[in-house]
């Protein structure tokens, strides 16, 4: 059998989704110490198995996949159920509970983010505090906590710098995945600058920012939030179009940014005669240089590890090697940051990934025997990440978009033009300002065009269906997407699907105009 026919390999599939459910289990709850004992017994008794039966293959072929599951739910547990108790019941539990007065001293883990109230701004800052005086009792930790300011500086802070801070000390959400929150009326006191990688991704961003600041209305913010996922001069109108129209994901880094550099430094390097590692090397070192343009926070690696793999599977064809990379990684990713686990980012670039690796090719195959194969390929990968995605954005509370799959199908050809370009002007800021202004020029061609298509979809009659949210919508959306996916099938199904949706708009129509008409008339 040709190795291309083969099954996808799913060995991994089962300790990788074990490993996951565990850490968000223990996440979640923090487990209490017998449960974590229980978990680590179990773990030690699971690797004791596996030596003694590794010497017995005739016990161990059929009993090799049940064990890592076990070894796997028992890490899961054991590195979330600590890390959550750390958090829950750690020092700041007492403090957080009488809203105690506290000096802390931290270092920036993320960018921060803005969100107006009002009149005034709310900035959102993630920090990893490590020094904290309240109470009278001077501490020294290593926890996640997160300041919430409304005074000046917090905007302009830059991950990796050390701050000091005053602030009143609160609770966080049951669900969050912080030991704290502080609440700081005044400025931060910076007392470490950012690390040179850091500085070095700010000074490549603000270029690009300089380089798109002579485009005009939404194309400004749009091609820094496409390159580099800075979406700060984006307009909120701009962006609920975007989420509207399924789309929402091109301005965040995510795999489909990481995938397209891959994909063209790989065009590049393969018309230079360097050997496999060679070329090999050169990939990795611009999917590098990326990671650091868009700032090498845990999300961008994970859409870089992400990107890797599903340029492997669509461009490679070994797709039944990029399912156990996938599983790896996802296996990888939780057991050393089990926050990930219950990271809503994290989900959708597994699963946005997993469309890709075993939903696209067998959808494209399909469908290249009826249409030309870019028009297979472009639905396909349009249609499999958003299958795949769809049940996630139900579950929280992003609704069911009726016109992702053939927005995304039209704005695709603009994405990777307007990312190569975005990042040229990004280099080019560094040392001709002008040069960029022309690549940032040539790249608000296609950032127009997909600023009119997300604003067209988003505008469509029933371009977004109200869904019910949590497991029991996901679940939901599952089964429906499964009966349709049976029903396209059969020339029946398929009329009556056709049939369904034309009426569905019809309904939608008369609705919409009979609104019109009843709306009252001003003078």
């Amino acid at each position: 059998m040709d190795g291309e026919d083969r099954p996808a390999d799913l060995r991994l599939v089962g300790p990788a989704l074990a490993a996951w459910v565990g850490a968000a289990g223990a996440g979640l709850t923090a487990p209490a110490p017998p449960v974590l004992l229980i978990a680590g017994l179990l773990l030690c008794s699971v690797l004791v198995c596996a030596v003694l039966l590794a010497r017995r293959p005739h016990i161990w072929r059929p009993a090799a996949t049940g064990l890592a599951v076990l070894a796997c739910l028992a890490a899961g547990v054991l590195t979330a159920g600590v890390a959550a108790r750390g958090r829950v019941h750690g020092p700041l539990a007492d403090l957080e509970g009488i809203r105690a007065a506290a000096t802390i001293e931290g270092t920036l883990t993320g960018d921060p983010r803005v969100s107006p109230r009002g009149n005034t701004q709310l900035v959102i800052v993630p920090l990893r505090v490590e020094r904290l005086s309240a109470d009278g009792r001077d501490l020294r930790l290593r926890q996640p906590m997160l300041v919430l300011a409304t005074a000046s500086g917090w905007a302009d802070l830059l991950p990796s710098q050390r701050i000091r801070a005053d602030g009143n000390l609160a609770s966080p959400r049951a669900a969050d995945t912080v030991a704290a929150v502080l609440f700081v009326r005044g400025p931060p006191v910076v007392v470490g600058g950012p690390s040179t990688v850091q500085a070095a991704a700010a000074h490549l961003r603000q270029g690009l920012r300089d380089a798109a600041s002579g485009l005009d209305g939404p194309r400004r913010g749009l091609l820094p939030g496409l390159v580099v996922g800075d979406t700060g001069n984006l307009a909120e109108d701009v962006k609920d179009d975007f989420r509207v129209a399924g789309m929402s994901h091109l301005v965040a880094v995510s795999g489909a940014n990481c995938a397209i550099i891959i994909a063209a430094v790989t065009l590049l390097v393969r018309r230079c005669r360097f050997g496999p590692w060679l070329r090999a090397g050169w990939v990795a070192l611009a999917l590098l240089c990326f990671v650091v343009l868009a700032r090498p926070s845990p999300s961008v690696l994970r859409a870089g590890v992400m990107g890797l793999i599903g340029i492997v599977a669509t461009g490679s064809g070994r797709q039944r090697g990029a399912v156990p990379a996938l599983c790896a990684t996802v296996l990888m990713l939780v057991l050393v940051s089990p926050d990930l686990a219950r990271s809503a980012g994290f989900t959708l670039s597994v699963f946005a990934t997993a469309g890709l690796v075993i939903l696209a090719p067998g959808w494209r195959d399909a469908l290249s025997q009826r249409m030309p194969k870019w028009l297979a390929e472009l639905l396909a990968v349009a249609a499999a990440a958003h299958v795949a995605c769809s049940p996630v954005l139900a579950a929280i509370g992003g609704g069911v978009s009726l016109v992702a799959i053939p927005a995304n199908m039209i704005a695709d050809c603009a994405v990777a033009p307007a990312t190569i370009l975005g990042v040229l002007a990004t280099m080019a800021a560094v040392c001709c300002m002008p040069l960029a202004r022309l690549f940032a020029a040539l790249a608000g061609v296609p950032c127009g065009w997909l600023v009119m298509i997300a604003d067209i979809a988003a505008r469509a009659p029933g371009a977004q269906i109200a869904w019910p949210t949590g497991p029991p919508g996901a679940l939901a959306l599952v089964a429906v997407t499964v009966v349709t996916l049976g029903a396209v099938r059969r020339r029946r199904g398929r009329s009556l699907l056709a049939a369904a949706a034309i009426g569905a708009v019809t309904v939608e129509l008369i609705v919409m105009v009979g609104s019109a008409g009843s709306s009252p008339s001003t003078g």
